[in-house]
């Protein structure tokens, strides 16, 4: 009963996509009247045709003739026209308010959405659930339309001869309970094969991104493997579901079949006896088709119905708040954000049972440069997830500015936050695009300033193109340390106080490493920086090192003094000093 009402809901929330489109949709409706009575009035014009032809009566042949030629260039021409005006002006319109919609709640995710869900789940939802509800909008329309008018060829059956008229409803009724079955069976076979197709396009697009390394460290012929098998799965949930359908619709014209031969026999029979012209024999026998597509109609209808629901209800499960939680932020705004940090006896864990941070505290003071060591999850890349609220804590308190960062509101946050990663996002377009993201109306000296404090302006005036050389997907042209110092010119241009380097030298060559700890370095006294770094040359020269161990602050103190009084920082150093050399 619960769900029910949610998807009511949901119905009623999806009205907004078509707020626009209302009176598209009133002359679409139109149309399909207009169809729906040339439908109605077809066989019988046809049924006059025949029996004038029959009765050798070749004037009123002829007439009835071009009467039926002009109806069916009509109807061909109503429906080129219907569904011309439904693609230009109807679905690129429905299309474009239910994407609009998604794409803007999906910026609206909290970050770890995208660490628990797959990208192919995202990708499902904005591409095909749309398509699939502008899809069965106009089909539903047409369909309840045509529902209408053979209903209404129903009463007028029976007005020409009652028992043939039931003997019709006793057949569109036993079609009509084969068909409940087969909808709610149908329902959940979808759902299956929806989910499966999820998995496929998961698997797919993770694949095309990884393809580089999945050619160089040779694993192809696993992944085909492993292709293959979410292909077959896949394909055989299809199969299942089209046999099982294809089997039901069989039993559906078996008793269609059956209903028009019961029809024939007392229609011959009627007409032997009187009480039937051969015309109207004639005409009962056409809207056979009329009739039994209304169930057809009906359950097209139906299916339209249940498709709708479960696209809006996937739609909706995104856009609310329950399944894939929101981001959630407070008032506060800080106009004159300095950049301080402070962590204040902070507890978290992705599993609230395991926790990763116990009770800890640590402070960073604006322009301040830190570091944070420690073993492999010991929590160092969990504390950047906090600073820049992708998860919130446990328990504690994370400040900015001696204020509680779920008080602060988003602007305040995004704009003064930015993390560098060891393989940060560039975007296939050109140096200046991906530059400009952060600020569009950025002038050419802005952009000088920020790439020569990033180390990166002389590389780009050794291109051909200099800043309007274009990088490829993911930064492709660029090596790996091009690509974090135009992170770095990324992060500058947006102006943000703290800067976060979440082992972003960890898979650099010494040479490339220097660049980027000079990048460091010219921009150091400007910016609260934090620096988390397996390989400890790259942050000696900060102004204070904190020792990470089982999510605590087990020590800290400045390189030189850290290393001559912490033994484990001694064994961290000495370790990544031989890997270095």
């Amino acid at each position: 009963m619960k769900k029910k009402k949610v998807n009511k809901s949901y119905l009623r929330r999806s009205l907004k996509f078509f707020k626009d489109v209302k009176f598209q949709l009133l002359i679409i409706a139109f149309f399909y009247i207009l169809l729906s009575i040339i439908g109605f009035v077809s066989p019988i014009i046809e049924a006059h045709l025949i029996t004038s032809i029959t009765n050798t009566m070749f004037k009123s042949v002829i007439l009835i003739a071009v009467s039926f030629l002009i109806i069916k260039i009509l109807e061909d021409l109503l429906w080129h026209i219907t569904l011309g005006f439904w693609k230009k002006k109807i679905r690129t319109k429905i299309l474009f308010n239910i994407r609009k919609e998604l794409v803007d709640n999906v910026f609206e995710l909290r970050i770890f959405n995208f660490d628990k869900y797959s990208t192919g789940v995202f990708q499902e939802r904005i591409k095909n659930d749309p398509q699939t509800i502008a899809r069965v909008v106009n089909a539903g329309q047409r369909y309840f339309m045509e529902c209408i008018t053979k209903i209404g060829v129903i009463i007028y059956v029976i007005c020409i001869n009652w028992i043939i008229g039931l003997i019709y409803i006793a057949g569109v009724i036993i079609v009509a309970l084969i068909d409940n079955y087969t909808q709610e069976v149908s329902k959940e076979k979808n759902k299956i094969v929806r989910k499966s197709d999820e998995g496929v396009n998961t698997i797919l697009s993770e694949v095309i991104r990884g393809i580089r390394d999945i050619k160089l460290l040779n694993f192809k012929n696993s992944i085909k493997n492993l292709i293959g098998e979410k292909l077959d799965e896949n394909n055989e949930l299809i199969v299942d579901k089209d046999i099982y359908d294809s089997k039901m619709s069989r039993i559906k014209r078996l008793v269609l079949l059956l209903t028009v031969f019961l029809i024939v026999v007392v229609g011959i029979k009627f007409v032997s006896l009187g009480l039937l012209t051969a015309a109207n024999l004639i005409v009962l026998y056409l809207y056979n088709s009329n009739i039994f597509s209304l169930m057809d109609n009906f359950s097209s209808l139906r299916s339209c119905i249940k498709e709708y629901e479960l696209a809006v209800e996937r739609i909706f499960d995104l856009c609310d708040d329950e399944k894939y939680p929101k981001d959630s932020y407070g008032k506060i705004k800080i106009d004159n954000f300095k950049g301080k940090i402070s962590f204040d006896n902070v507890s978290f864990g992705y599993d609230k049972n395991k926790l990763i941070l116990k009770d800890l505290s640590f402070n960073v003071e604006a322009k301040d440069t830190v570091a944070i060591v420690g073993s492999s999850g010991a929590g160092k890349t969990t504390i950047f997830n906090l600073i820049t609220k992708s998860y919130d804590v446990n328990s504690g308190k994370l400040l900015f500015d001696d204020i509680n960062i779920n008080n602060l509101d988003e602007d305040t946050i995004r704009k003064n936050v930015s993390i560098i990663t060891q393989s940060p996002y560039i975007f296939n377009m050109s140096i200046k695009d991906n530059l400009k993201l952060v600020k569009p109306n950025a002038t050419k000296k802005e952009l000088e300033t920020v790439c020569k404090k990033a180390c990166f302006y002389d590389f780009i005036m050794s291109l051909p193109d200099k800043y309007d050389t274009i990088i490829g997907e993911g930064g492709v042209n660029l090596s790996g340390g091009q690509r974090q110092r135009l992170a770095i010119a990324r992060a500058l241009l947006k102006d943000c106080k703290i800067l976060l380097f979440d082992e972003a030298t960890s898979s650099l060559d010494n040479i490339t490493q220097q660049e980027i700890q000079d990048s460091i370095d010219n921009i150091s006294k400007d910016y609260t920086i934090i620096i988390v770094a397996h390989r400890l040359s790259t942050i000696i020269n900060c102004n204070k090192i904190y020792m990470l161990e089982n999510g605590k602050i087990a020590d800290s103190g400045t390189h030189k003094e850290l290393l001559k009084s912490n033994k484990e920082y001694q064994k961290l150093y000495n370790s990544f000093s031989r890997l270095e050399k």
